[in-house]
């Protein structure tokens, strides 16, 4: 969803860049990338084992809580094109599944703004696999099951480096999206976009 559908990736930066890190870790500089992609709540044991923080965990996910209800509600947009995407796939026989590390709670906002999850067979968010999240293959094998389809006959499409190394792991042909133009590690994936109108040429091309 984030980064790919929904542009909210800029807000989260700035909120984490700015606000949320400094406010864990004062004293050390945590990379973004240390957390970009990945379920915010499963983030905080990987982060005190490296860095020196100074708040608990339950005010560590608040404060991705109380950015996340304005991001979503607020600043996010939806990519220029998506639902004609969404729309043409589906027209075109392509089963959906939409597999974000976003709690139900964001995507329901982001759902009520944008529309979404009427163009998707299954929703899925971090919060519903008993599993590890994303770099872990378990959200992905999940949406694959729940399409009634193998994650090798999927193909999934990512902008974070976690989601793509999960995306991967599962088995599915996975394709980086750099629509926000950043040069996040995108190595392992099988094919590039750069924006919307790249995607749909990987997407819709051998359709």
């Amino acid at each position: 969803m984030d980064g790919v559908l929904v542009q909210s990736e800029d807000h989260w930066v700035r909120a984490q860049r700015e606000e949320i890190l400094p406010t864990a870790a004062p004293n050390d500089d945590i990379p973004l990338s240390a957390i970009t992609g990945r379920n915010y709540r499963e983030v905080y044991p990987d982060l005190a084992a490296e860095y020196d923080l100074e708040i608990s965990r339950e005010m560590f996910e608040s404060l991705f809580e109380e950015h996340g209800e304005r991001i979503y509600g607020e600043e996010a947009t939806v990519l220029d094109g998506a639902h004609e995407l969404l729309d043409d796939l589906r027209d075109a026989g392509v089963a959906l599944a939409l597999t974000t590390s976003a709690p139900w709670a964001w995507i329901d906002v982001a759902d009520e703004r944008f529309d979404l999850l009427s163009k998707f067979d299954v929703a899925i968010s971090a919060g519903d696999i008993d599993g590890p999240g994303k770099p872990e293959p378990d959200i992905y094998e999940r949406g694959a099951a729940e399409l009634g389809v193998t994650p090798e006959d999927c193909w999934a499409v990512e902008d974070s480096t976690a989601g793509a190394r999960a995306a991967v792991a599962a088995g599915m042909t996975t394709v980086g999206f750099r629509g926000d133009g950043d040069e996040t590690d995108l190595s392992m994936v099988h094919e590039i976009a750069d924006d919307t109108a790249s995607l749909r040429q990987v997407l819709l091309g051998g359709v």
